[in-house]
Formats: structure tokens, C-alpha cells, sequence
């Protein structure tokens, strides 16, 4: 299977790109583990797969609308 076959045929089942559907993954998996445990971001980054903090912090800000950090406190909060 090409490429851009795998492209169109996973779009087209899941209704997302495949490297939008990778990245929503990592959130997620980002999330279970602040829930989850106590680790540092900069832990729990890798973890999840992003290759550093600054790549979660970018990513999940931009797909959450808040810092990881600041979303583990408001749920602690809670």
C-alpha cells in the first residue's frame, strides 16, 4: 500500500489524519499519566511520546487551550 493510499484509507475510516490522530493519542496518554502519577512533566512527555516538555507544553496548549501544568492544578483542584 502507498503512502498516500494509507493516507486517504486511514482519513477516511477514522475521520482524522493519521499524524493528527498520533498527536490526540499522546494528549491523551499525556493526561492518563498526570492523573495517574506525580512525575514531572518533563517525565511524562517522553512517556507519552513528544520529545521533550516544550513539545508537550506547545502541543497540548494548542489542542487543550491550557498548559499541561496548569490543567493537572485545576484538576487537582477540583
Amino acid at each position: 500500500m502507498s503512502v498516500s493510499h494509507f493516507a486517504r484509507s486511514f482519513k477516511a475510516s477514522l475521520g482524522v489524519s493519521a499524524h493528527r490522530w498520533l498527536v490526540l493519542r499522546r494528549i491523551e496518554r499525556a493526561k492518563e499519566l498526570m492523573l495517574a502519577t506525580q512525575s514531572p512533566l518533563s517525565d511524562i512527555a517522553l512517556e507519552a511520546g513528544f520529545s521533550d516538555q516544550a513539545s508537550l507544553n506547545r502541543t497540548f496548549r494548542q489542542f487543550v487551550g491550557i498548559s499541561p501544568g496548569r490543567w493537572r492544578r485545576e484538576l487537582a483542584e477540583r
